[in-house]
Protein backbone atom coordinates (compact mmCIF):
# COMPACT_ATOMS: atom_id res chain seq x y z
CA UNK A 1 0.00 0.00 0.00
CA UNK A 2 1.31 3.25 -1.22
CA UNK A 3 2.12 5.73 1.91
CA UNK A 4 -0.19 8.89 2.18
CA UNK A 5 1.68 12.12 2.07
CA UNK A 6 -0.12 15.32 3.08
CA UNK A 7 1.82 18.28 1.69
CA UNK A 8 2.28 21.51 4.40
CA UNK A 9 3.41 25.03 3.62
CA UNK A 10 7.08 25.73 4.76
CA UNK A 11 7.67 29.42 5.87
CA UNK A 12 11.59 29.88 6.07
CA UNK A 13 12.36 33.20 8.03
CA UNK A 14 15.41 35.06 7.50
CA UNK A 15 16.81 38.15 9.43
CA UNK A 16 19.65 39.64 8.46
CA UNK A 17 21.52 42.26 10.80
CA UNK A 18 24.46 44.85 10.86
CA UNK A 19 26.14 45.06 14.04
CA UNK A 20 28.91 47.79 14.10
CA UNK A 21 31.36 47.03 17.04
CA UNK A 22 34.10 49.63 18.13
CA UNK A 23 34.21 52.38 15.02
CA UNK A 24 37.13 51.94 12.89
CA UNK A 25 39.12 55.18 11.75
CA UNK A 26 41.51 56.20 9.54
CA UNK A 27 43.31 59.43 7.94
CA UNK A 28 41.68 60.89 4.94
CA UNK A 29 44.23 63.72 4.54
CA UNK A 30 47.09 63.55 5.73
CA UNK A 31 48.29 67.12 4.00
CA UNK A 32 45.55 68.95 6.43
CA UNK A 33 46.72 70.59 9.71
CA UNK A 34 42.99 69.54 11.61
CA UNK A 35 42.94 65.42 10.95
CA UNK A 36 39.93 64.26 9.42
CA UNK A 37 38.38 60.95 10.87
CA UNK A 38 35.99 58.36 8.29
CA UNK A 39 33.76 56.25 10.35
CA UNK A 40 34.70 52.42 9.01
CA UNK A 41 30.65 51.43 9.52
CA UNK A 42 29.91 47.69 9.39
CA UNK A 43 27.13 46.55 7.50
CA UNK A 44 25.79 43.17 5.86
CA UNK A 45 22.75 41.72 3.91
CA UNK A 46 21.68 38.59 4.11
CA UNK A 47 21.17 37.04 0.72
CA UNK A 48 18.77 34.14 0.02
CA UNK A 49 17.82 32.66 -3.62
CA UNK A 50 17.20 29.52 -5.46
CA UNK A 51 17.79 27.74 -8.51
CA UNK A 52 16.56 29.53 -11.72
CA UNK A 53 14.59 27.46 -13.93
CA UNK A 54 17.29 25.12 -16.00
CA UNK A 55 19.34 25.32 -12.75
CA UNK A 56 22.37 27.03 -13.92
CA UNK A 57 22.58 29.77 -11.56
CA UNK A 58 20.47 31.53 -8.99
CA UNK A 59 17.38 34.06 -8.69
CA UNK A 60 16.01 35.76 -5.88
CA UNK A 61 13.76 33.36 -3.99
CA UNK A 62 10.51 34.03 -4.31
CA UNK A 63 8.72 32.66 -0.57
CA UNK A 64 6.87 29.93 0.95
CA UNK A 65 7.16 26.68 -0.23
CA UNK A 66 5.57 23.22 -0.17
CA UNK A 67 7.14 20.73 2.47
CA UNK A 68 7.13 17.14 1.63
CA UNK A 69 9.38 14.65 2.35
CA UNK A 70 12.75 14.29 0.01
CA UNK A 71 12.79 11.49 -3.41
CA UNK A 72 16.25 10.83 -3.91
CA UNK A 73 19.28 11.91 -2.20
CA UNK A 74 20.54 15.22 -1.14
CA UNK A 75 23.75 14.32 -1.05
CA UNK A 76 23.23 12.38 -4.90
CA UNK A 77 23.68 14.01 -8.49
CA UNK A 78 23.97 17.93 -8.62
CA UNK A 79 22.78 20.10 -11.10
CA UNK A 80 25.23 22.41 -13.26
CA UNK A 81 24.72 24.81 -10.15
CA UNK A 82 25.44 22.36 -7.54
CA UNK A 83 22.21 22.14 -6.18
CA UNK A 84 20.88 18.36 -5.50
CA UNK A 85 18.40 16.34 -8.59
CA UNK A 86 16.23 15.06 -5.80
CA UNK A 87 12.35 15.72 -5.88
CA UNK A 88 11.31 17.85 -2.70
CA UNK A 89 14.67 19.43 -2.06
CA UNK A 90 13.79 23.20 -1.46
CA UNK A 91 16.38 25.56 -2.55
CA UNK A 92 17.38 27.90 0.38
CA UNK A 93 20.52 29.29 -0.87
CA UNK A 94 21.79 31.77 1.89
CA UNK A 95 24.63 33.82 1.54
CA UNK A 96 26.39 37.28 3.05
CA UNK A 97 27.82 40.00 1.39
CA UNK A 98 29.90 42.63 3.56
CA UNK A 99 27.60 45.85 2.12
CA UNK A 100 30.08 48.01 4.37
CA UNK A 101 32.99 49.88 3.99
CA UNK A 102 35.66 47.86 5.83
CA UNK A 103 36.54 44.57 6.31
CA UNK A 104 33.95 42.08 8.35
CA UNK A 105 34.15 38.77 10.63
CA UNK A 106 30.70 37.22 9.61
CA UNK A 107 28.82 34.80 12.17
CA UNK A 108 25.57 33.02 10.93
CA UNK A 109 23.29 31.60 13.18
CA UNK A 110 20.94 28.42 11.75
CA UNK A 111 17.74 27.89 13.83
CA UNK A 112 15.91 24.29 13.49
CA UNK A 113 12.72 23.40 15.57
CA UNK A 114 13.96 21.25 18.35
CA UNK A 115 11.01 18.94 17.77
CA UNK A 116 12.56 17.95 14.11
CA UNK A 117 15.83 18.06 15.08
CA UNK A 118 17.95 14.87 16.76
CA UNK A 119 19.42 17.47 18.84
CA UNK A 120 23.37 17.98 19.88
CA UNK A 121 24.68 15.48 22.43
CA UNK A 122 26.74 12.05 22.10
CA UNK A 123 24.21 10.40 19.82
CA UNK A 124 23.99 13.23 17.72
CA UNK A 125 23.32 11.83 14.19
CA UNK A 126 22.27 14.61 11.57
CA UNK A 127 20.93 11.67 9.23
CA UNK A 128 18.30 10.82 12.41
CA UNK A 129 16.89 14.47 11.85
CA UNK A 130 13.07 15.20 10.93
CA UNK A 131 13.84 18.70 9.18
CA UNK A 132 16.98 18.13 7.60
CA UNK A 133 19.34 21.66 6.76
CA UNK A 134 21.75 21.09 3.75
CA UNK A 135 25.35 22.93 4.11
CA UNK A 136 26.27 24.89 1.20
CA UNK A 137 28.77 24.08 -1.26
CA UNK A 138 31.36 25.80 -3.38
CA UNK A 139 31.77 24.60 -7.13
CA UNK A 140 30.69 20.96 -5.65
CA UNK A 141 32.49 20.97 -2.01
CA UNK A 142 30.93 21.79 0.86
CA UNK A 143 31.70 24.57 2.85
CA UNK A 144 31.31 22.94 6.31
CA UNK A 145 34.10 23.05 7.82
CA UNK A 146 36.22 24.87 4.87
CA UNK A 147 34.96 28.23 4.25
CA UNK A 148 32.05 27.95 7.37
CA UNK A 149 33.35 26.62 10.80
CA UNK A 150 30.73 24.91 12.61
CA UNK A 151 32.98 23.62 15.24
CA UNK A 152 34.98 25.24 17.75
CA UNK A 153 37.89 23.02 19.21
CA UNK A 154 36.22 20.55 17.87
CA UNK A 155 32.91 21.03 18.97
CA UNK A 156 29.76 21.82 17.19
CA UNK A 157 29.11 25.37 18.10
CA UNK A 158 25.32 25.29 19.40
CA UNK A 159 22.76 25.97 22.31
CA UNK A 160 18.96 25.89 22.43
CA UNK A 161 16.51 28.66 22.38
CA UNK A 162 13.01 29.89 22.40
CA UNK A 163 11.44 31.76 19.31
CA UNK A 164 8.14 33.22 19.44
CA UNK A 165 6.89 30.27 21.52
CA UNK A 166 8.86 27.36 19.59
CA UNK A 167 11.73 25.84 21.20
CA UNK A 168 14.44 25.84 18.77
CA UNK A 169 17.43 24.16 18.38
CA UNK A 170 20.77 26.74 16.91
CA UNK A 171 23.93 25.52 15.03
CA UNK A 172 26.21 28.50 14.01
CA UNK A 173 29.05 28.78 11.66
CA UNK A 174 32.14 31.94 11.54
CA UNK A 175 33.33 32.46 8.50
CA UNK A 176 36.98 31.47 7.64
CA UNK A 177 38.43 35.17 6.95
CA UNK A 178 37.29 38.53 7.14
CA UNK A 179 35.40 39.77 4.03
CA UNK A 180 36.35 42.53 2.69
CA UNK A 181 33.89 45.59 1.67
CA UNK A 182 31.89 44.73 -1.51
CA UNK A 183 32.98 41.30 -1.64
CA UNK A 184 29.85 38.28 -0.41
CA UNK A 185 30.70 34.68 1.48
CA UNK A 186 30.70 31.49 -0.10
CA UNK A 187 26.81 29.68 0.59
CA UNK A 188 26.01 29.10 4.07
CA UNK A 189 23.43 27.04 3.81
CA UNK A 190 22.18 25.68 0.16
CA UNK A 191 18.24 24.41 1.69
CA UNK A 192 16.11 21.97 3.46
CA UNK A 193 14.30 18.79 3.18
CA UNK A 194 11.72 16.52 5.12
CA UNK A 195 13.34 13.14 5.79
CA UNK A 196 11.89 10.27 3.61
CA UNK A 197 10.88 8.17 6.27
CA UNK A 198 7.82 10.95 7.76
CA UNK A 199 4.63 9.74 7.12
CA UNK A 200 1.18 10.38 8.21
CA UNK A 201 -0.63 8.01 10.28
CA UNK A 202 -4.52 7.96 11.62
CA UNK A 203 -4.34 12.05 10.75
CA UNK A 204 -1.08 12.71 12.36
CA UNK A 205 2.35 12.80 10.90
CA UNK A 206 5.08 10.34 12.19
CA UNK A 207 8.39 9.19 11.66
CA UNK A 208 8.39 5.60 12.72
CA UNK A 209 12.67 6.34 13.80
CA UNK A 210 11.41 8.44 16.43
CA UNK A 211 7.91 6.83 17.39
CA UNK A 212 7.69 9.22 20.79
CA UNK A 213 8.09 12.20 18.75
CA UNK A 214 5.55 14.83 18.60
CA UNK A 215 5.29 16.12 15.22
CA UNK A 216 2.46 18.35 15.57
CA UNK A 217 4.30 21.20 14.37
CA UNK A 218 4.19 19.85 10.86
CA UNK A 219 0.59 20.83 11.20
CA UNK A 220 1.29 24.24 10.85
CA UNK A 221 3.72 26.79 9.50
CA UNK A 222 7.46 25.30 9.54
CA UNK A 223 10.27 28.32 9.90
CA UNK A 224 13.45 27.64 10.11
CA UNK A 225 14.86 31.28 10.85
CA UNK A 226 18.52 32.21 9.89
CA UNK A 227 20.37 35.51 11.61
CA UNK A 228 23.83 36.64 10.81
CA UNK A 229 26.18 39.14 12.94
CA UNK A 230 29.46 41.10 11.64
CA UNK A 231 32.17 42.78 13.66
CA UNK A 232 34.87 45.26 12.25
CA UNK A 233 37.89 42.77 11.55
CA UNK A 234 40.45 45.66 12.58
CA UNK A 235 41.62 44.36 15.88
CA UNK A 236 41.03 40.84 16.19
CA UNK A 237 42.66 37.79 14.88
CA UNK A 238 39.84 35.73 14.61
CA UNK A 239 35.94 35.71 14.19
CA UNK A 240 35.42 34.08 17.41
CA UNK A 241 37.68 36.53 19.99
CA UNK A 242 35.72 39.19 17.89
CA UNK A 243 32.67 37.90 18.23
CA UNK A 244 33.11 37.94 21.80
CA UNK A 245 34.03 40.83 21.91
CA UNK A 246 31.49 42.32 20.40
CA UNK A 247 28.70 40.43 22.31
CA UNK A 248 29.42 38.55 24.88
CA UNK A 249 30.59 34.88 25.07
CA UNK A 250 27.65 33.18 24.81
CA UNK A 251 25.44 35.62 22.40
CA UNK A 252 21.58 34.58 21.42
CA UNK A 253 20.47 36.51 18.60
CA UNK A 254 17.38 36.01 19.22
CA UNK A 255 17.36 37.20 22.76
CA UNK A 256 15.82 35.04 26.13
CA UNK A 257 16.98 32.39 27.64
CA UNK A 258 19.29 29.97 25.46
CA UNK A 259 20.99 26.46 27.27
CA UNK A 260 22.64 23.60 26.78
CA UNK A 261 25.79 25.78 25.30
CA UNK A 262 28.59 23.78 23.28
Amino acid sequence: MKKKITAISLCVALLAIAIVGASLAYFTDTDSATNTFTAGGVKIKLIEEQSNDDHTGFVPYEGDKVLMPIVGSAQGDKYLNGQPKAANYIDKVVTIQNTGKSAAWIRAYYAVPSALDDGFGESFNAGMNILHGNFGNNNGVTTYENEWKWKNNGKWQYFETEIEGVSYNVYFADYYQPVAAGETTEQFISGVYLDKNVDMKDGKYVDPRHPDADLSILEGTVKYPVFAVAVQAEGFDNASDAMTEAFGPKYNPWGGVATNWQ
